[in-house]
């Protein structure tokens, strides 16, 4: 009841402005409850005291007590609303004023509905500028929660992060930038996973021995889990052998390995999951029969081409030519000559970050349209739109979420956004605006999300973590798409998102232009389609 009484008082104003203000002697046409079941006098008492209350003096300490009780609660000295309102809901629920004061300091009362109705209805009460003050209350208790601080005298949680970066054949430092800024606003602002602040374990590989080292030292450093972020070379040895009994719990899932480990869970579907539901998208969206892709030669983009794309380019009789794209990219003129030869209605790139420039400026010299063009999330952040955005406008490209404040996204979305603004520039200023920050930050605050309703104590055990994600609820999915992990029998247990969303660039800043189908339903899902 006392919760109802504070939230209820920001419907007041609506009131005022419809009725244009109450007094003491106006009509109240909008009561929710009969007038001769709510007294108006000055003295608040109703004409059933004697039935339901009594007059001893027990009863009259008690409604005294009330009074007092909600009077402090609403910060204000008008004792005839309120005592109206006490009343009401003590003729309408035949309750003594004992069980009353009983129910509304109990944990869940069960007089709320009774005192909401009674709050408007004694509106008579009240002036206008009462009416005005109470939902001005009213609105200061539904701001957002005050940040609170993670206790640092508490034990940390420890979570790894194994990442690949300073390497020619991919870097990707932004997944680690949003997913750093994430855990400093889990401890400043969310108060860490139960009190408890998050620590990140951080360990960077460019080249199979140090992602090997990298894995045997996350695997003896006492974490809770690890965070696989975009890492090519754990295709080169046995990565989840060498985790042991530590889980790996978000990240970037690459490769087949990835894809059905009994200790791993991703919120995500990896590759195999984006570059299937590409495949829908090209064929069935923008309706083409021929498709050029443009393929460099690393583990993670050749095992996208085989178990993502081409299943379903020869399920639905698509024509498709793979062509290589070296690593260092040095020279893309040959192998987009290539692809513009091939006389294809598309031409897709599958391939890490540092392909894309190159590989459109190839694209515009040789006459390629934009339109022609199908780009990968890799090629979705500010320094390339910077460098070539203005090349890429009308080329399609893959969202790996609502990463950024898209202005035609759903309402939930935007709202969402609005709540968090400017949030990753807070707490991650060098992060850039890309796809990868996106998911790393998203990636953290999943996993808050999920520890925190896991419960402290219950993380030391990894198979709470995994049974908890393999329950078949749905969770996450207002910034992302929301995951569960419910892929189990096609051989995909560890994969728990299988969404995608592709949108055409409409301006050089990466800006791009609304789908035809905006929410959940524009959504492809890559790991249904290999069901």
């Amino acid at each position: 009841m006392k919760k109802t009484l504070i939230a209820v008082f920001a419907i007041l104003v609506l009131i005022v402005a419809a009725c244009g203000g109450s007094d003491s002697g106006s009509d109240n046409e909008s009561s929710q409850i009969p007038e001769e079941e709510v007294s108006s006098s000055s003295d608040g008492t109703s004409e059933e005291d004697s039935s339901s209350v009594g007059e001893d003096s027990d009863g009259n300490n008690a409604r005294e007590t009330l009074i007092g009780f909600i009077s402090a609660i609403i910060g204000l000295d008008n004792d005839d609303y309120v005592a109206c309102i006490v009343d009401s809901v003590a003729d309408s629920e035949g309750l003594t004023y004992e069980e009353i004061l009983e129910d509304i300091t109990s944990e869940e009362s069960q007089t709320d509905a009774a005192a909401e109705a009674a709050s408007i209805a004694c509106i008579t009460e009240l002036s206008p500028e009462e009416i005005m003050e109470l939902s001005e209350i009213g609105e200061e208790g539904n701001e957002a929660d005050e940040p609170v601080e993670a206790d640092y005298s508490l034990p940390a949680v420890r979570i790894g992060l194994m990442n690949q970066e300073n390497d020619p054949i991919g870097s990707f430092p932004e997944i680690r930038l949003g997913i750093e800024g994430a855990v400093d606003y889990i401890n400043a602002e969310l108060g860490g996973i139960e009190g408890h602040p998050v620590e990140l374990v951080t360990c960077l590989q460019n080249s199979v021995p140090a992602a090997q080292e990298c894995a045997q030292d996350l695997a003896t450093s006492d974490l809770i889990s690890v965070i696989n972020g975009v890492n090519i070379w754990t295709v080169a040895f046995d990565f989840y052998g060498t985790m042991g009994d530590t889980p790996i719990i978000g990240g970037l899932p690459l490769f087949a390995a990835d894809y059905d480990q009994p200790n791993a869970r991703y919120f995500n579907g990896g590759s195999v999951q984006v570059y299937s539901a590409a495949a829908r998208f090209v064929a069935e969206d923008l309706g083409v029969n021929k498709v050029a892709v443009l393929v460099n030669q690393n583990p993670a983009a050749t095992a996208a081409l085989d178990s993502g794309l081409a299943p379903i380019f020869d399920a639905r009789g698509i024509e498709y030519e793979a062509i290589d794209v070296a690593i260092p990219l040095t020279d893309a003129i040959p192998p987009v000559s290539q692809a513009a030869a091939a006389n294809a209605d598309i031409v897709m790139l599958l391939a890490a970050g540092n392909e894309c420039v190159p590989v459109i400026r190839a694209a515009n010299q040789l006459g390629i349209p934009a339109e022609k063009m199908f780009y990968s999330a890799t090629c979705d952040t500010d320094d390339i739109y910077a460098e070539v955005g203005e090349l890429m406008v009308g080329s399609y490209i893959h969202k790996g979420g609502y990463t950024i404040r898209e202005v035609w996204a759903p309402d939930e979305v935007l709202d969402e956004f609005d709540s968090r603004d400017g949030l990753i520039e807070t707490y991650a200023p060098e992060a850039p605006e890309a796809s990868f920050t996106g998911l790393g930050w998203v990636t953290m605050l999943d996993i808050h999300d999920l520890y925190e309703e896991i419960g402290y104590e219950n993380l030391a055990d990894s198979q709470n973590i995994i049974n908890t994600m393999d329950d078949g609820n749905v969770r996450g999915g207002v910034g992302s798409f929301g995951w569960s992990c419910v892929y189990k029998d096609v051989g995909l247990q560890s994969l728990c998102q299988g969404s995608a969303l592709f949108v055409e660039i409409g301006y050089s800043d990466g800006t791009s232009l609304p789908p035809d189908i905006i929410g959940p339903e524009g959504y492809v899902n890559g790991l249904d389609l290999l069901q």
